[in-house]
């Protein structure tokens, strides 16, 4: 699979989708009188947007665009991402951590069982002990370990990778 680039314009215009289908969401459960439904979408969308907030204090340009539109570019995950950001990021590591993440996930993309429901969740904590993502895909695809070669400064831990699960941590401490 080769990797899928968006223009500043598609982003714009997923971006503006997504806001809207939100909104009709919510309108729609206003109109059917699903008070508490609308709130919950609301306080998601809020959370969606702190998240975001929060990814920008790592300051790693390449990371922070390559997590945000991951859901635009790769569709078939449903994608979760959480953040706890205190402490920014050594900028010299931003390819590399995004040229790992699109290897893995190019990886297993095209081997995606399209009948199942694909879950990825996106775990970044960067404090001053150091960075830490964790990367965990659940759903079901065809079983091909990802094998990678020794990268500078980055450790990964895999704790399990199956063909209905894939686990693990891309950390670097702080210089």
């Amino acid at each position: 699979m080769k990797t899928l680039a968006l223009s500043v314009n598609e982003i714009i215009r997923f971006a503006n989708h997504d806001f809207m289908n939100q909104l009709q969401l919510i309108k729609m459960n206003l109109d059917l009188g699903n008070v508490e439904e609308a709130k919950l979408i609301i306080e998601r969308v809020s959370e969606q947007c702190k998240t975001v907030s929060n990814l920008n204090l790592l300051k790693l340009p390449k990371t922070i665009e390559w997590l945000q539109t991951l859901h635009w570019r790769y569709p078939a995950f449903q994608l979760i991402i959480k953040s706890n950001v205190t402490v920014p990021v050594d900028m010299k590591k931003d390819e590399q951590i995004v040229e790992y993440l699109e290897k893995t996930v190019i990886h297993v993309y095209d081997r995606l069982d399209p009948y199942t429901e694909q879950q990825l969740l996106i775990e970044i904590n960067s404090d001053e002990n150091g960075f830490k993502l964790t990367f965990d895909l659940k759903g079901n695809w065809e079983e091909h370990l990802f094998s990678h070669q020794e990268l500078t400064n980055l450790t990964v831990k895999t704790y399990e990778q199956t063909n209905v699960s894939w686990k693990y941590v891309l950390s670097l401490e702080q210089e």
